[in-house]
């Protein structure tokens, strides 16, 4: 219901409650959870840890924290170093019974002392980052979750284990700003902490909270080694669970048109509400297991993305699946073959959260496969010489989720931070937008005038562009140019976009892909549209 991929999600090994969120964008975000999280909370406390990680995702905070991080690792390396030696120092070894080495122990204590005043300087910049951003999640978790228990509770666990959320490893101190609670043993002051004090955390969402955490027995060693595989599949089942459910988006309740209001998509942005993580798991549930079993499988994925470009007549399915045969091997033919009148029979509601069902499979392609996969899906798209307006949204979204994955490159720069240099690519976008979604020559120069109002005064020197002026190549362009604006120039461009498309009052399955496709290159994921009253 967020609008974005389920991210790929990793097993810390390590008995403490912790989780983290890391990446550049929502795009390649991970969600790291130890396996004392896996193993003592409850399903809905588990969820609730996810919400806050997912949060993070959300609202940009991980590309912050990858930030602070890069510019901690010089600061604090010095001190690093010395608890590295100090712990080689203390580690058991064959030839000395005690494993203990005093010079190096020594040395290494030198070292740390030397490079506290990095590590005092560390925190400092730490804690100013991370104590309203850790506040902020935990109500965005309730607010995702509706469930204010689950995400108490969670906490109090913390604090009722004896390691609470401590981490054993030496590197913990660069990245202790992106854990779920904070990850060192010690710190010097709540001022110098990268977490605000866990009591003020449960208070805030529990306020019957008298002060106490509950003891909780910690995780046996020999536990995780028994029963730890299967224990760990449930609680990965009831997380993924969640993960897919709070990932749908693009979609819309009602039927091939909806009345909505524009103003709630920008309030909306990156803040899913309970209609949407309701109605988004409503819709997962009601797609054909054949399609959810396609989306999780990387073979299947490809055919799945095949089999809603494929046409739905008959015949010309066999023609273009006969063609298909000289570009795939035959295990993908022969699952597209099952998955088609599935696919061709689907609510087209369903088919982006489809799509973002599918990506993390697809990220599961090798370089080889990956293009291979490409070249086929352009091959398909052109195939009937024209493109529709799906073809060119799952291309986009595709694009955006999957070509840095297996062609990394330099992410672009913020350059703009004014407007106004970007008028001429907003009348580009907004006039492509107000074409596509209205035939009249009056109601198309009233949707642009909708969208235009939204960038103020400035708006009013937008000009309405001809079609041939405005086109999906000339917008590509616009919106790639539009994507180096900061956050909320993006914010307000997308806010523009959704006045024009709902300026008859009215938006259909086609115009929805299409916003959501071109907030999501923005970086301005948008949630389920929910019809309104």
């Amino acid at each position: 219901a967020s609008g974005v991929p389920m991210p790929k999600v990793y097993l810390l090994k390590d008995t403490s409650i912790n989780a983290f969120a890391a990446g550049h964008s929502s795009s390649n975000a991970v969600i790291g959870v130890t396996t004392g999280c896996m193993h003592l909370l409850t399903r809905d406390e588990l969820q609730a840890v996810m919400a806050h990680e997912f949060s993070h995702i959300l609202n940009g905070d991980m590309r912050l924290n990858i930030r602070t991080t890069g510019i901690l690792h010089g600061i604090v390396s010095i001190a690093v170093i010395g608890r590295v030696l100090c712990e080689i120092a203390t580690l058991e070894n064959s030839d000395d019974e005690t494993g203990f080495i005093p010079p190096l122990f020594i040395v290494g204590g030198v070292i740390i002392i030397f490079g506290s005043a990095g590590v005092y300087l560390g925190r400092c910049i730490k804690s100013a980052v991370s104590h309203q951003r850790e506040y902020l999640a935990d109500a965005a978790a309730v607010q995702f979750t509706r469930n204010s228990q689950a995400m108490a509770g969670a906490l109090k666990k913390i604090g009722g284990l004896s390691r609470h959320g401590l981490l054993s490893n030496p590197h913990a101190e660069e990245a202790s700003h992106m854990f779920f609670e904070r990850g060192l043993a010690f710190d010097i002051g709540e001022f110098m902490s990268t977490h605000p004090p866990l009591e003020t955390r449960v208070a805030r969402i529990d306020p019957y909270f008298e002060g106490e955490f509950p003891e909780i027995a910690p995780l046996e060693q020999h536990r995780i080694a028994t029963d730890g595989v299967s224990k760990k599949k449930e609680n990965a089942e009831a997380s993924s669970d969640f993960m897919k459910s709070a990932m749908m988006a693009g979609m819309m309740m009602g039927g091939a048109k909806m009345s909505w209001n524009p103003e709630a998509v920008a309030t909306a942005a990156s803040q899913p509400g309970q209609a949407q993580l309701q109605y988004a798991a409503e819709l997962r549930e009601s797609l054909a297991p054949e399609l959810r079993k396609a989306a999780h499988d990387p073979l299947g994925a490809q055919a799945l993305m095949f089999a809603m470009l494929l046409g739905e007549d008959d015949t010309a399915f066999e023609e273009q699946l006969e063609r298909l045969k000289t570009h795939c091997v035959e295990a993908i033919i022969s699952e597209t073959r099952i998955l088609h009148p599935k696919a061709a029979t689907m609510d087209p509601r369903a088919k982006l959260p489809l799509v973002d069902m599918a990506i993390p499979s697809l990220r599961q392609l090798t370089k080889d496969q990956y293009a291979s996969f490409q070249e086929t899906l352009q091959w398909l798209v052109e195939s009937d010489q024209q493109i529709d307006l799906f073809e060119y949204t799952l291309g986009k979204v595709l694009d955006r989720h999957l070509k840095n994955h297996f062609e990394p490159s330099a992410k672009p720069r913020i350059q703009y931070h004014s407007i106004i240099p970007l008028l001429p690519r907003c009348s580009t976008i907004l006039s492509g937008f107000a074409h596509i979604g209205h035939e009249d020559t009056a109601s198309t120069e009233h949707a642009f005038r909708q969208g235009a109002a939204c960038l103020k005064e400035l708006g009013k020197n937008l000009k309405l562009l001809p079609y041939s002026e405005c086109t999906l190549g000339e917008m590509d362009a616009a919106v790639a140019e539009l994507a180096q604006a900061t956050a909320p120039l993006r914010m307000k461009v997308v806010n523009a976009l959704a006045h024009t498309v709902g300026a008859d009052g009215e938006v259909t399955i086609q115009e929805a892909e299409l916003l959501r496709a071109f907030a999501d290159m923005l970086d301005c994921p948008i949630p389920p549209f929910v019809q309104s009253s």
